[in-house]
């Protein structure tokens, strides 16, 4: 595999910041590099290496858990992995994983900083003496703003403007760890037009920071409590069909990573104001079995209206939600009105069994809303949820065989509707592996908490065959691709007939060392839709055909500099044909003199339209992404630096500018801005003590 001298330099990163390790940066940007990305947990995901970077994995006595933990390794190398060590027993050097099947350079690449061969002690018994003396906390302080001013923070005809709040985006945030065995913190953040204390609701008009959040979080208690959650905490249950709270992968450049793999339980210390529990979650258990429990009480915004019931009594009025808000923002009267306006109360229960090479597991989730909720009536939407209670069930699978590993679930709703997924992985040979997954969601399966693998983000209406392929070509040269092809039996949001699609993506990298690679990738994505000029009684649908073509290049030029470069193009067809194109160089920088470090970009792009738009991840301060859409001319920049003054203190200060040339105001309604320039300035703090 011809690993070279550079890449097991990589390996002493424990007091790296780990937006230094550029295979971490690749992994996450090909998880994160379309519009699903707001989903994405950075904060979870970037603590949850962090610990692991402190307290490495032992690569040897690693369960199958642990290593999904990392979210690093796709089910087929986790497998690899322990079929390895089950024929070979220990590994004594790092340099063996060349010897693992499916794992290349890139792969481990990824995971080093985070593992190591130190044979691990017997677990401890959880002690909160020991937990607290040798604890790590962190506090982090940001401050966001837009310097241009939108029309929502600007007086109109001598009224007060829209937004009743500061223009200024901040957040706090305190967090205390020990290793992977507790955690606990507190979370408060106001978003930009926010106030920094609003009315709790209409209701209840105590001032409160707009969003805050705290959590208690406990691991491996004792040979039985495997984990106990207070607060906030996330629920990932089977394949996502009962309930997924956080990020779930799609379809994505790591083209193997289609099963859902997570713990029962983790905390939650993110400022996503939807995709989390509040209450509390256990898991208990032994060696073959394990079960786990939840509560969650929660305010959620919705979209509220009074209802008359009694024409004889115009006073009797009753609430109706028309849709479950997600945007979390509260800048406006109306906004405000819509805060907490209603309450969830969700519960559920999972029961494992496992065995060496199987498991199956039971899941339930019951959700129950304060007030009905009453869904606009249009056709689209039949067959949705309305009401207040809903309760779904369902049965999750793993068994593993050799190289190959069947998985799924299959869920029902209590109105019938019926869920499935099921999937295969394959390591062909050492350097092929494949894989497989079929879902069948009915177009009247209804969940409030569900998040499975899909072509839409709503888990019902679909039906698909998705086709993943990667290939170890040999020096440094690999392929990935996968092509899916999906079906939507009932009418979808302006889409007024059953209609189908396909798409189809293919990747070719290569990184003869670790200093530099090179990759090009292509997308091809048709779907059935109503044509946008329709002038008919009746809409009709077509095809509407979209292309990106990528070519990337990185190369780490020496310890202090890096260059990243990329162009891409995009095409678009409806009735008629729209292209676009992106170009972009980075240019990182970490000093040698000092703790300092520079990363900037500056971008041209020219897209002929909204539909032809180009994304693109972009570095940010620790803890947070950008991944903006370019759309019509002009040009953008960023620089983000990081300063770290001693062990405890970090600075990091992010500005981005983006011109266009096209135009002279930017964006519409309360978000319109007088100009052609958008610019930001973000600003944080780390302490850690």
């Amino acid at each position: 595999m011809g690993l070279t001298a550079s890449l097991w330099g990589q390996v002493d990163t424990t007091d790296a910041p780990l937006d230094d390790n550029s295979a971490t940066q690749i992994q996450i940007e090909n998880l994160v590099d379309d519009a699903d990305a707001q989903e994405f947990d950075f904060d979870t995901e970037f603590e949850n290496l962090e610990i692991y970077q402190r307290n490495p994995l032992d690569i040897n006595k690693a369960s199958r858990e642990e290593l999904q933990a990392l979210n690093l390794l796709s089910a087929i190398q986790i497998q690899a992995l322990i079929n390895y060590r089950n024929r070979f027993g220990q590994i004594f050097s790092l340099y063996e994983l060349q010897g693992v099947p499916t794992f290349d350079q890139s792969s481990i690449a990824k995971i080093l900083p985070f593992v190591s061969l130190e044979a691990t002690k017997e677990m401890e018994a959880f002690s909160f003496k020991r937990a607290f003396k040798y604890k790590r906390q962190q506090v982090f302080m940001r401050y966001q703003r837009n310097i241009e001013d939108q029309a929502g923070f600007l007086p109109q005809d001598g009224e007060d403007p829209d937004f009743l709040g500061s223009p200024d985006k901040l957040y706090l945030r305190y967090r205390l760890t020990y290793k992977d065995r507790l955690s606990m913190g507190l979370t408060l953040e106001k978003d930009a037009g926010e106030e920094w204390l609003t009315p709790f609701s209409q209701k209840n008009q105590t001032k409160l920071p707009d969003y805050f959040s705290a959590h208690f979080f406990i691991k491996d208690y004792n040979k039985w409590v495997k984990a106990i959650a207070l607060g906030d905490y996330q629920v990932y249950f089977g394949q996502g069909l009962t309930t997924w709270s956080g990020f779930g992968t799609r379809k994505g450049a790591a083209v193997l990573n289609i099963k859902r793999l997570s713990n029962k339980i983790r905390p939650y210390s993110s400022v996503n104001e939807a995709l989390f529990m509040r209450g509390a979650a256990a898991t208990i258990g032994g060696s073959k079995w394990e079960a786990t429990v939840f509560g969650s009480h929660r305010f959620r915004d919705g979209n509220i209206s009074l209802v008359q019931t009694d024409s004889l009594d115009d006073s009797f009025e009753v609430l109706e939600v028309s849709s479950l808000q997600l945007s979390g923002l509260h800048r406006t009267e109306n906004e405000l009105e819509d805060k907490n306006s209603l309450q969830q109360i969700t519960t559920g229960a999972n029961m494992t069994y496992k065995a060496n090479t199987w498991r199956i597991g039971a899941n339930v989730v019951y959700n129950h809303l304060s007030d009905s909720l009453v869904r606009t009536p249009r056709l689209y939407q039949k067959y949705a949820f309305n009401g207040q209670s809903l309760l779904n069930a369902s049965l999750d699978y793993n068994l593993a065989y050799k190289n190959l590993q069947f998985f799924g679930e299959t869920a029902v709703s209590d109105n019938g509707g019926l869920a499935t997924i099921n999937g295969l992985t394959a390591a062909l040979d050492e350097k092929v592996s494949m894989a497989l997954i079929y879902r069948n969601y009915a177009k009247n399966y209804q969940t409030l908490t569900g998040n499975a693998f899909g072509e839409s983000s709503g888990t019902n209406n679909e039906k698909g065959l998705y086709m993943g392929l990667n290939a170890n070509l040999g020096r440094g040269l690999s392929f990935s691709g996968y092509f899916d092809l999906f079906v939507f039996p009932w009418l979808r949001s302006n889409i007024d007939a059953p209609s189908k699609g396909h798409e189809y993506f293919v990747r070719l990298d290569y990184q003869p060392a670790y200093r530099w690679n090179l990759y090009f990738q292509y997308r091809f994505e048709q779907k059935e839709g109503n044509r946008s000029d329709n002038a008919t009684p009746y809409d009709y649908l077509i095809n509407k055909k979209r292309q990106n073509a990528r070519i990337h290049f990185r190369y780490r030029l020496s310890r202090e500099w890096e260059i990243r470069s990329r162009a891409e193009l995009s095409f678009y067809e409806d009735h008629e044909f729209s292209k676009g194109f992106m170009m972009y160089q980075d240019l990182v920088w970490s000093a040698r003199f000092a703790p300092l470090k520079v990363q900037t970009r500056f971008a041209v792009f020219a897209t002929e339209d909204y539909d032809t738009r180009i994304y693109a991840y972009e570095n940010d301060v620790l803890y947070a992404f950008s991944v903006p859409a370019y759309y019509g001319r002009g040009s953008r920049f960023y620089i983000n630096t990081s300063y770290k003054f001693n062990r405890k203190l970090t600075l990091w200060v992010r500005y981005a500018q983006t011109y266009w040339a096209d135009r002279e105001e930017i964006s519409s309604g309360q978000n319109l801005i007088l100009g052609n320039t958008r610019s930001e300035l973000k600003v944080q703090l780390r302490l850690k003590f």
